[in-house]
C-alpha cells in the first residue's frame, strides 16, 4: 500500500515537472517573481536522494528552458547551477547526461564559452564552498567546454536548420516536454482505411 502511494506520488511529480515545463515554454511574459518559486522548486527536485526519472525530467527542462527562453533562466542561475552539477557526476547515467547537457545550456557555453560561468563564480557563485568552486571550475575546464564545442560544430554541421538529425536529443526533449496532457495517436491515424 505505502509502495503504491509513492508510485502515485512521483507519477503526479513528473506529470507536474512536464506540466510547469509547458507552461513555461508559452510565449506568454513571465516575471522573475512569478517564476521564482518554479525554479526554486525545480532546484529542490534535481539533486541526488530525489526520485531518479523526475530528476532527469527536471534537467531535460533547464536545459529546454536554458536553449529556448535563456532570458527566463539566466537570473535563476545561482540556484539552479549547484544542484545541476551536483549532478554531473551521478551514477544513473541518464540523470548524468541529462545534468552535462543542462549544465551546457544553462552556462550557454556553445555560444558564449566560459563569458557566462565566469561572470558567475565572479558573482553569486563566489559564495559556494571553496572544494564545490573548485570542482565546478576543474568541471568546467575539463569536461563542460569539450561539450560546449561538440554542441557547436553539431549545429555548424547541420547549418544551423537542422534536417541531419544531429539535435534530435534536444528536440526529443522539447517533444517530451510538451507531451504532457495529450494524447499522441501518431501522424496518419485518420489515413487509414477501417
Amino acid at each position: 500500500m505505502i509502495a503504491d502511494a509513492l508510485v502515485l506520488q512521483v507519477f503526479i511529480a513528473e506529470n507536474a515537472v512536464l506540466a510547469t515545463g509547458k507552461f513555461l515554454l508559452t510565449d506568454r511574459h513571465k516575471s522573475f517573481e512569478e517564476t521564482k518559486p518554479i525554479f526554486e522548486t525545480l532546484a529542490q527536485v534535481i539533486p541526488p536522494g530525489q526520485p531518479t526519472d523526475l530528476r532527469r525530467l527536471a534537467l531535460v527542462l533547464v536545459r529546454t528552458l536554458s536553449r529556448v527562453h535563456t532570458e527566463m533562466v539566466r537570473p535563476h542561475l545561482p540556484i539552479l547551477a549547484p544542484p545541476v552539477f551536483a549532478s554531473v557526476r551521478d551514477v544513473v547515467i541518464p540523470v548524468k547526461l541529462a545534468a552535462e547537457a543542462a549544465f551546457v545550456a544553462l552556462f550557454s557555453i556553445a555560444d558564449e564559452e566560459s563569458k557566462v560561468f565566469d561572470k558567475y563564480t565572479a558573482g553569486p557563485g563566489a559564495d559556494l564552498p571553496a572544494n564545490t568552486k573548485r570542482a565546478m571550475g576543474d568541471y568546467f575546464k575539463r569536461v563542460a567546454l569539450k561539450l560546449g564545442v561538440q554542441v557547436r560544430e553539431r549545429r555548424d554541421a547541420e547549418g544551423g536548420a537542422g534536417g541531419l538529425g544531429l539535435s534530435n536529443d534536444e528536440a526529443d526533449d522539447e517533444k517530451e516536454i510538451w507531451s504532457v496532457g495529450k494524447l499522441d495517436v501518431g501522424a496518419d491515424v485518420f489515413d487509414k482505411d477501417l
